[in-house]
């Protein structure tokens, strides 16, 4: 195989596969490890991939990372912002309910009054607060929707995966039982939900959308427009 013909195989598989290790490319091109090695050192320095320990990997896939990282942290903030905003609803001596999640992490970051009960589904939530003394009750992971029928939540923070015209929803069908109760327990749910669930629709309905308020960040106008008509929402 000539020189030419080799370094654009490598170059297929690494934008292929994203990483590809010298072993291999010793083996399929079937030729010595020092000759693979200058090939790629002369593909780096053409600026066509990047050279790492054991092999070599796609540039295009550290564009794409970095592009990830980016919008990781830009979601962060967005969540950052509903989590605050959900915090200024909690009152002096609320029994709240806060679901597990991202978003609602970092609302139980947010909650440091002591006069206020918080029931959880996560132990993560939990343990972060209880360390902070504020009251805690944790509900087991197989926990029965008729359970909570037993509860009274003067306010519910619930995540969803999706948010349509007409309903919340949800990818499991126990999950999604038991945010249905919580929901027909609480006094007020609010639903914590970056735009990215906006228009979504998952496999298990909850509940029709009126049944809950949606906190989140300026989406699509239209699509807030029509959910507007059926219950309060809050933008950050």
């Amino acid at each position: 195989m000539l020189k030419s013909e080799r370094k654009q195989f490598i170059l297929e598989k690494v934008l292929k596969e994203k990483f590809v290790s010298l072993e291999t490319l010793v083996q399929e091109l079937g030729t010595s490890e020092s000759t693979v090695r200058r090939d790629l050192d002369e593909l780096e320095a053409e600026s066509k991939l990047r050279r790492v320990h054991g092999g070599a990997e796609s540039l295009h896939f550290l564009q794409e990372e970095e592009s990830n990282k980016e919008k990781s942290i830009k979601n962060i903030q967005v969540k950052s912002k509903i989590a605050v905003k959900a915090a200024e609803l909690i009152k002096d001596h609320d029994v709240i309910f806060i679901d597990a999640g991202t978003t609602n992490e970092l609302l139980v970051q947010e909650i440091v009054n002591p006069t206020v009960t918080v029931v959880t589904n996560s132990i993560h939530h939990a343990t972060k607060l209880v360390e902070r003394n504020v009251p805690t009750v944790i509900i087991g992971g197989k926990v029965k929707s008729s359970q909570i029928g037993q509860l009274n939540f003067d306010k519910a923070f619930l995540g969803m995966n999706g948010i349509d015209d007409e309903f919340y929803s949800t990818p499991d069908l126990e999950e999604g039982s038991v945010k249905r109760a919580i929901i027909e327990n609480a006094k007020k749910t609010y639903i914590l939900a970056d735009d990215s669930k906006i228009g979504v629709t998952s496999f298990v309905k909850v509940a029709p959308i009126k049944r809950a308020m949606i906190i989140t960040n300026q989406c699509e106008p239209q699509r807030l427009k029509v959910l507007k008509e059926k219950t309060e929402v809050i933008e950050v």
